[in-house]
């Protein structure tokens, strides 16, 4: 690991690597908190695409404030390499989630897709695409915190077009079928990726598979997939119903907006969740998957250790503690000394 400090933040250990560079787990000195730097691949930096696509990500994350949507923190360039210094998450990915248990409870499905078309929303009113929703691009922490994040092909539709033409972003399997015969993508391609993934969470397989791309793309065009509900038998029906909105081929039919389908989960998850908050229902599945346990996965799909800083907020309960325990041996002591002068 050649880079030591980027900006204000020591990199402490590398946690994970994509395909347009690495990311590491990072102390921020000034501001006393870890943080996620993802620098920029050497021989993508050669290529203005990438340089001027990284520098998209960066702008484009700096304009979106949603608790749901990773926060960026800086853009810095240090020699002949560009970093994003991002908000660290503390959690696993969905596909780490998903290959710890399989298929999701459906009330944990309801609480994540509607925290996701939630942050989808507030992309798009930035007139911002993400292109590339899939489950190892959206974390949960051990709070129970939805994240969406990877931004590196978001697409913003007023900038230059930085690809070919005809050239086809994001991964296959999750990308609606009119991208995939070459229209543009639109708000509603997010919607329908992100109805993949909440088909895959909720059975624990993808809606439309294929051994080569060219099966893949004749399933996504021409095939039907099963109702969530006939592949998991007592699956809520309004759930099923709204995932498979999300997977209708023409756009017209899907929601019309992230904000509609958002509502119309967070409908579900309240009938299904009940009393209980959305994010303490998530908390207890990471923990049921053992992925709430001090070490897990964390933004890279990593194993992260907690962080040192951490371990000192044990310290006031357990000087707590030897409080009592000094008050109990007092108080056995004066009674010792009262039953002595009886």
């Amino acid at each position: 690991m050649a880079v030591r400090k980027v900006g204000s933040s020591r990199i402490l250990r590398e946690i994970g690597r994509g395909g347009m560079g690495v990311v590491y787990e990072a102390y921020q000195e000034g501001l006393d908190r870890r943080v996620a730097v993802k620098a920029l691949d050497a021989r993508q930096a050669r290529s203005r695409e990438f340089v001027e696509r990284f520098r998209r990500e960066g702008r484009a994350y700096a304009q979106i404030r949603h608790a749901a949507v990773v926060a960026v923190h800086d853009l810095v360039e240090k020699d002949e390499t560009l970093y994003l210094v991002t908000e660290f998450v503390d959690g696993a990915d969905l596909r780490r989630v998903l290959a710890s248990g399989g298929a999701l409870p459906a009330d944990c499905v309801a609480a994540i897709g509607a925290r996701l078309a939630d942050a989808l929303d507030a992309v798009h009113l930035h007139a911002l695409l993400h292109r590339d929703v899939k489950p190892s691009n959206i974390m949960i922490s051990r709070r129970g915190d939805v994240k969406l994040m990877d931004f590196g092909i978001l697409k913003d539709p007023m900038a230059t077009e930085l690809t070919r033409a005809g050239a086809v972003m994001g991964t296959p399997a999750y990308v609606a079928p009119e991208v995939l015969e070459g229209v543009a993508a639109s708000e509603r391609s997010d919607i329908w990726s992100l109805g993949v993934t909440l088909y895959e969470l909720a059975t624990g397989e993808r809606p439309f598979s294929g051994a080569t791309f060219h099966e893949l793309f004749a399933s996504v065009r021409k095939g039907t997939p099963r109702s969530v509900r006939d592949v998991v038998p007592g699956f809520p029906r309004r759930l099923s119903r709204a995932i498979g909105r999300c997977l209708e081929k023409r756009p017209g039919r899907r929601w019309d907006t992230a904000q509609a389908l958002a509502r119309e989960l967070e409908a579900c998850a309240a009938s299904l969740v009940g009393d209980e908050r959305p994010q303490e229902r998530l908390r207890e599945l990471m923990v049921e998957r053992g992925l709430g346990e001090p070490r897990l996965a964390s933004a890279g799909g990593a194993e992260a250790s907690p962080s040192p800083r951490t371990a000192p907020a044990v310290a006031p309960a357990r000087r707590a503690l030897w409080a009592v325990a000094a008050v109990l041996l007092a108080a056995t002591g004066v009674w010792a000394l009262l039953a002595r002068s009886w």
